[in-house]
């Protein structure tokens, strides 16, 4: 076993170790991340079986509690049910939004609440060919509507994103509610609502699909990872073998 301890060997045998233990932490890394996507869409399919709740109920329960302030996050993709008038004033469309390999925007506009707020609403999308009237085209002149939605996290800027230019936004990249609060109003709900109904089939816009509960390719990925460490190993012992045959036969030879 002399050739084991040979300096390139030893080299080669950390490194050996070092990526077939790299590779089983990945493994079980992906393997975790699977049970969280699990854990992720049991909570996302239990809130999309509920019946929608009222909008004035959950804007309640977003109110300062003893105290603490709720997090319009914990109730994301929860169903709502609300009545408001929709407004021109302050609309954005979102831009980048691509549809069967289409690329367009998604519409947001202003719904007015009985209580003095308005909640943005993410109408859905509209290819960029076509040219985006008023909402009355789509949802009547008034703009009163009962509709059901999802209820959204704001989307914040990313650390390193780039800001939005000052002044008054036609498109915006993403659906971040205090800079559009700068073009609006009334105030806004920390939270936007992404539309299920009304929708008619035959007209724009295009409601956004509801969040998929598939679990990606966390599993397919550990089993990778573990391959390679697998193939690390084989590959490495393989490799000894048959480095260590030529002394087995000189010995043999030698026995003779």
């Amino acid at each position: 076993m002399r050739v084991a301890v040979r300096p390139r060997w030893i080299i080669f045998s950390v490194l050996v170790a070092v990526v077939s233990v790299a590779c089983v932490w990945l493994g079980f890394w992906q393997l975790s991340r699977l049970e969280e996507r699990r854990a992720s869409n049991a909570v996302l399919d239990a809130r999309l079986a509920r019946q929608p709740i009222p909008l004035e109920d959950l804007v309640a329960a977003l109110g300062p509690a003893q105290g603490i302030e709720v997090d319009p996050a914990d109730y994301e993709h929860t169903r709502v049910a609300a009545t408001g008038r929709l407004t021109d004033r302050g609309r954005v469309l979102v831009r980048s939004q691509v549809v069967r390999g289409q690329a367009g925007v998604h519409g947001v506009y202003a719904m007015k609440l009985d209580d003095g707020t308005a909640v943005l609403v993410n109408v859905g999308w509209f290819p960029l060919d076509v040219e985006i009237g008023s909402i009355g085209e789509a949802f009547g002149e008034s703009g009163q509507v009962d509709l059901t939605g999802l209820i959204r996290a704001d989307q914040k800027r990313p650390a390193l994103g780039r800001a939005e230019p000052a002044g008054l936004l036609d498109t915006v990249a993403r659906i971040d509610i205090d800079r559009i609060q700068q073009q609006v109003e009334l105030p806004l709900q920390p939270f936007w609502i992404q539309l299920v109904e009304p929708h008619d089939p035959g007209r724009l816009p295009i409601p956004v699909p509801l969040p998929e509960t598939d679990e990606g390719s966390h599993l397919s990925y550990a089993v990778q990872w573990f391959s390679f460490g697998a193939v690390a190993v084989v590959g490495y012992v393989a490799l000894m073998r048959r480095e260590l045959r030529p002394s087995r036969r000189r010995k043999a030879r030698a026995a003779d």
